[in-house]
């Protein structure tokens, strides 16, 4: 009786945990798909505050965090200085202060751009600063984890980096998965000037799926075939400053404080 017992509380707590993933995942969908940043979009800011963005859209730990500036080095023009502490609180946990659309979908073609200052004081170290993400909606529900998003751009030590990553996620049934990495391009990056971005998507687990990255005008990247993962709903993108590796430190960074400034976000589809 006691073995029988056991076994159908193991199983009531497996059927509890894939419930609960349920309900979490409508929940993900719904304020994925309806209550972020919609598309399209353009802002520069030229209001000087964050109408265009609803609160679910900010991931910031406090007002401080994401404030409307006077564009560095270019007269008239507004910006958002997007800051981040190492003593802040963390947000979703993480040290993060960015904003995010909503979620696109499968084999639809879009085009994403921005313009972003690296300011003139910066300081490099081995802790990378994530300043792009077109970041998955994870399947709760199959019992997907955490995964590292199908298309990021970053700075890393004095370098522009790009990732890109790809293929199954983990399951309940299958821990491992099959997921796809690679760091296609980098390029050194120069302080205290504007530059400008244009990422063209078309997410797609097969052979029609396409990336195209330009930088100031030039295409530096450019991919055909399975992009994304497996997933129910299609990238969104998220822009601002994050420093993944900050929480994993057992002592405070050299480094402390992040800033970065963006301004002319604007998202379409094509």
């Amino acid at each position: 009786m006691r073995k029988i017992s056991f076994v159908k509380l193991a199983g009531g707590g497996v059927v509890l945990c894939v419930l609960i993933a349920c309900a979490v995942q409508v929940v993900l969908i719904f304020s994925t798909t309806f209550l972020m940043g919609r598309i399209p979009m353009y802002d520069e800011f030229a209001t000087r505050d964050f109408s265009r963005w609803s609160g679910l859209a900010k991931q910031i730990c406090c007002n401080a965090a994401a404030v409307v500036v006077d564009a560095p080095n270019w007269n008239s023009k507004s910006a958002v200085r997007f800051e981040i502490n190492f003593d802040d609180p963390l947000v979703r946990g993480g040290h993060r202060s960015e904003f995010r659309l909503k979620a696109t979908e499968f084999r639809r073609p879009y085009e994403y751009g921005f313009k972003i200052f690296v300011p003139p004081d910066w300081q490099s170290d081995d802790n990378e600063v994530v300043v792009m993400q077109m970041h998955n909606v994870p399947d709760n529900w199959k019992g997907e984890w955490g995964l590292v998003p199908p298309l990021q751009l970053s700075l890393l030590n004095n370098t522009w980096v790009l990732r890109t990553a790809w293929g199954r996620v983990p399951t309940w049934l299958d821990r491992n998965g099959d997921i796809r990495h690679d760091l296609p391009w980098s390029q050194p990056f120069e302080r205290g000037k504007w530059s400008s971005w244009t990422f063209r998507t078309k997410w797609s687990l097969d052979g029609d799926g396409n990336i195209e990255v330009e930088k100031d005008g030039d295409l530096v990247f450019q991919r055909h075939g399975p992009n994304c993962y497996d997933n129910l709903l299609a990238p969104y993108l998220k822009f601002g400053v994050y420093t993944p590796s900050w929480k994993y430190l057992s002592e405070p960074p050299e480094l402390k404080t992040r800033k970065m400034f963006f301004t002319d976000v604007s998202a379409r589809e094509l």
